[in-house]
């Protein structure tokens, strides 16, 4: 007879509960990623597909970093 310990049960049941939820409609992936390029600037866009005007300046500096004074570990 096939017998199955604790771990696998609840391992497959798991995996089976997942996919069975992953068909219900907030887990669709059509509503989720249908629109992800479709609202506005984004953080995957590239600067060249931006106008010039709009594109960052390539010689802004960064403010330098603030001193921190170094704490003793004792």
């Amino acid at each position: 007879m096939f017998a199955m310990n604790a771990f696998e049960l609840v391992t497959i049941c798991v995996t089976l509960g997942g996919v069975l939820l992953s068909f219900t409609p907030p887990f669709r992936l059509r509503g989720s990623f249908g629109d992800v390029g479709r609202r506005g600037m984004m953080w995957f866009d590239r600067a060249e597909d931006c106008d010039i005007a709009e594109r960052p300046s390539e010689d802004a500096v960064d403010a330098p970093i603030p001193h921190r004074p170094l704490r003793a570990r004792y």
